[in-house]
């Protein structure tokens, strides 16, 4: 390679070094230009035309990764690599997903003639692009740079693109065996798909992946599993755990990605797994980042693993702090730089931990999972041992336990017998769905067994519906629930949907990426006493506002509660847009809707 990083040779040493869990990698991920001295004299092209050339044009991305990365700064070990992801997560596309091109990313929609059969076609237009996108960066790069491994993904994030999350989630339940197939399906369609692609993009034997923009002397791959947030111990050593365990066997270095709080307890499956290279460690919205004195203990049981440590963010007033915490063995800084300036700062903090062991006694402050009973707990102990005598408390069990067709059966004989429709929602229904929410909150269940569970209630309601009609005791109050304009994320949303509709809630769902005149719509038409708005990131929060706005340019604004939610909003955030409620998870959303309608009326 004719490489534009004067000490490349450098670098890759370091990378050897951490590999093998020893010493200190400084890079970052992405690049910056500011102030930088261009390695060569190339131009940018025009600019894109649209959103499908800025992402989709092999040749506009080969011309214009060439001239940023030549106007990079690569000191320390920031790596010179073109970024060719098409994704997160484009081995779903390849598969079937459908692509859309969004400012900051790209959206991988599920595949509408999905089935359970996963087939890889060589032929598919979404495998041509990917592979004629590399070739298009490697011509361009003539050595001066490494073109980048795309973010491919693979496992149940893959087939929740495919199919949607739900379905995969519900599918840990109802068809396991199945499931397991599908894993191992695409597992097999992963392996071709990286071996063609690594062909294309190795330097020799040597690699550069775009995420967190890594390298190695073989290939290497970024693994990850983000819907594990929402499923058990258990279930994560069934249908993650022995396909990551493939991946690390089959792939010289391995990097796995952990995505947040909620998959901090799947650590100890992933520290069984021999093979795997190192950990990355992401917070999440919401949380510091990882140079947070918050996640010292958590790196140093990571390290005690024998895996090495990717702490990303990482600002300049932290590095040192957290060096001299967790020590200068297998760390890989991810910093957050934005000039050449910083980054000489940190080299000179990093060499005073060159050459010197700094371990540190990585048991110390062992995190404990284990949680107490709650006095909500005891409140459930004597709610069940009530209805120990009941005859409709296998009705409650059955939606407890998520199970469809008993609660159906149940619900009919009751109706047979003249049992008051109320009764039963009230006594028994919301009782369960309050329990389930309950279990979810105390982490004893997980997003599989709410979203069984909510199948189970609503199997039975749709029976009780009928008997329902004129009358006002149907339900608590109407909700009309969405997620805003740009956001496509639903799996909060329908957790918090199905909560509020099996605790007595008549909900109306209108979907993702609502805009401000389908809320508008939406609560005039139905007349809704509430209206919930959800949003996963940070550039799509802020549509909340304009929602809040449209109502009150409409003119029903004093009609209507408005609560909000998602992981990066806030109570503060819910205050300053006028927002009437909040909350931060699926069971105390519906207490936050009792209040709101009892204010309301």
């Amino acid at each position: 390679m004719k490489t534009w990083k004067s000490n490349l040779e450098e670098t890759k040493q370091r990378y050897i070094n951490w590999w093998n869990h020893k010493g200190i990698i400084l890079n970052m991920w992405e690049h910056f230009q500011e102030g930088v001295q261009p390695h060569a004299e190339i131009t940018p092209p025009a600019p894109a035309k649209d959103l499908s050339q800025k992402w989709f044009d092999p040749q506009w991305r080969a011309e214009y990764l060439d001239w940023y990365v030549a106007h990079s700064s690569l000191k320390a070990d920031i790596l010179p690599v073109a970024n060719t992801q098409l994704g997160p997560g484009s081995l779903a596309a390849i598969l079937g997903g459908v692509f859309e091109g969004g400012e900051d990313t790209i959206w991988i929609h599920p595949n509408p003639d999905f089935t359970d059969e996963i087939v890889f076609n060589p032929e598919h237009p979404n495998w041509i692009l990917h592979k004629e996108l590399l070739k298009a960066c490697k011509a361009k790069a003539n050595g001066h740079y490494f073109v980048g491994m795309p973010d491919l993904m693979e496992g149940l994030d893959v087939l929740a693109a495919l199919k949607g999350t739900d379905r995969v989630l519900l599918d840990t339940v109802m068809q396991p065996e199945i499931l397991e197939q599908q894993m191992q399906q695409i597992n097999d369609i992963y392996f071709k798909v990286f071996d063609e692609l690594y062909d294309i993009i190795r330097e020799g034997d040597e690699m550069a992946f775009c995420y967190f923009s890594s390298w190695a002397p073989g290939k290497m791959s970024k693994l990850q599993s983000d819907i594990s947030t929402m499923i058990s111990q258990d279930d994560y050593r069934r249908f993650v755990q022995p396909f990551i365990r493939e991946q690390c066997q089959k792939i010289d270095y391995t990097l796995y990605h952990l995505d947040g709080v909620g998959a901090m307890h799947h650590l100890p499956a992933l520290l069984e797994i021999e093979e795997l290279n190192a950990i990355q460690w992401t917070p999440g919205v919401g949380e510091p980042q990882g140079g947070s004195p918050k996640w010292y203990d958590l790196y140093k049981k990571i390290l005690a693993g024998g895996k090495s440590v990717m702490a990303c963010w990482v600002t300049l007033d932290e590095l040192k702090p957290l060096l001299d915490h967790i020590g200068a063995d297998g760390v890989h800084l991810e910093m957050d730089f934005h000039n050449e300036k910083e980054v000489e700062q940190a080299m000179r903090i990093v060499e005073e931990y060159t050459g010197s062991s700094t371990s540190v006694n990585t048991n110390e402050h062992q995190q404990d999972a284990d949680m107490a009973a709650t006095g909500q707990e005891r409140i459930c102990i004597r709610e069940e041992q009530h209805l120990e005598e009941d005859k409709l408390k296998p009705l409650y069990e059955a939606i407890v336990a998520g199970k469809l067709e008993p609660a159906v059966e149940i619900t009919r004989q009751a109706i047979a017998e003249g049992v008051a429709p109320q009764m039963i929602i009230n006594n028994y229904m919301i009782k369960a769905m309050g329990e389930v929410g309950q279990r979810f909150q105390d982490g004893k269940a997980f997003v599989p067994q709410l979203l069984m569970a909510g199948r189970a209630m609503k199997g039975a309601l749709e029976l009780l519906k009928p008997l329902l009609t004129g009358s006002a005791s149907t339900t608590i109050g109407k909700i009309v629930i969405g997620t805003v304009k740009g956001d496509l994320h639903d799996i909060g949303k329908n957790l918090v949907a199905s909560m509020l509709e099996g605790c007595g809630f008549e909900v109306i769902n209108i979907g993702i990426d609502v805009t401000c005149d389908k809320f508008v719509e939406a609560v005039k038409e139905n007349h809704a006493d509430i209206l919930c708005m959800s949003a996963l990131l940070t550039t799509t929060m802020t549509y909340m506002k304009e929602v809040i706005q449209a109502l009150e340019e409409a003119g029903i604004r004093n009609q209507v509660k408005v609560m909000i939610g998602g992981a990066p909003v806030s109570q503060g955030f819910a205050d300053e847009i006028g927002a009437d409620g909040y909350s931060d998870n699926a069971n105390t959303a519906v207490a936050v809707a009792k209040e709101l309608i009892g204010n309301k009326k």
